[in-house]
């Protein structure tokens, strides 16, 4: 009997998902503090795991300047985005506009994003196009994942 709880418990334990809550990396969910660095930590936190991972983001709003979520060499296959807020672009496009990419997500494997909001804040930026002035291209969302969910 004590043998069957010993394994039980190594096996709980090595099915640990660790949980890395974008906050304790210092994102501030005011929607005007800059939060892409802890994100970034976050993220990186979760691809140096070697069990899965939860990247939590919280209710609230976090400010992510151009943000590249690189897989290419992250060790862990298991990462899990839940997000019960929202994320939410500068509202001055120049800020982002000619780097082609806001959020990117590349070369990403085994990583799936539940929940959450993306609020581009594009209304200025098309406002902008309609009116035919010069305005940047614009920046984008960029999902390209090997094997994954891309979001639910």
């Amino acid at each position: 009997m004590i043998q069957i709880l010993i394994i039980l418990t190594l096996f709980y334990c090595s099915s640990a998902i660790s949980t890395y809550n974008v906050q304790s990396f210092g994102a501030k969910s005011d929607g005007k503090s800059d939060s892409t660095k802890a994100f970034l930590n976050a993220w990186g936190a979760a691809c140096a795991a070697t069990s899965p991972a939860t990247i939590y983001v919280p209710q609230g709003r976090y400010l992510l300047q151009n943000a590249y979520f690189e897989g290419k060499s992250c060790k862990n296959t298991a990462i899990t985005m839940r997000i019960d807020g929202t994320l939410v672009a500068p509202s001055d496009y120049n800020i982002i506009g000619k780097s082609g990419s806001w959020l990117r997500f590349e070369r990403v494997t085994g990583v799936s994003i539940y929940g959450g909001t993306i609020d581009a804040q594009g209304t200025q930026l098309w406002a902008c196009k309609k009116a035919g002035k010069a305005c940047p291209q614009g920046a984008t969302v960029r999902l390209m994942f090997l094997k994954g969910k891309l979001a639910e």
